[in-house]
């Protein structure tokens, strides 16, 4: 299954808004790849990462 997960994440002291498509099993493990994937290539913690939306496609 496919999810388009939307938010907002702090970059240094800025808020930026972000969409991203993430392919996984269930909404749960999608929001786990989400955090993972903004974590390695952003440097952005969990705590730093607002879900403001998940659709299924």
């Amino acid at each position: 299954m496919k999810f388009v997960i939307s938010g907002k994440m702090r970059i240094k002291k800025e808020w930026r808004e972000f969409s991203k498509e993430i392919e996984a099993d269930t909404e749960k493990y999608a929001k786990e790849k989400l955090y993972s994937f903004l974590g390695a290539n952003n440097g952005v913690k969990r705590t730093e990462v607002k879900i403001g939306e998940v659709k299924k496609l």
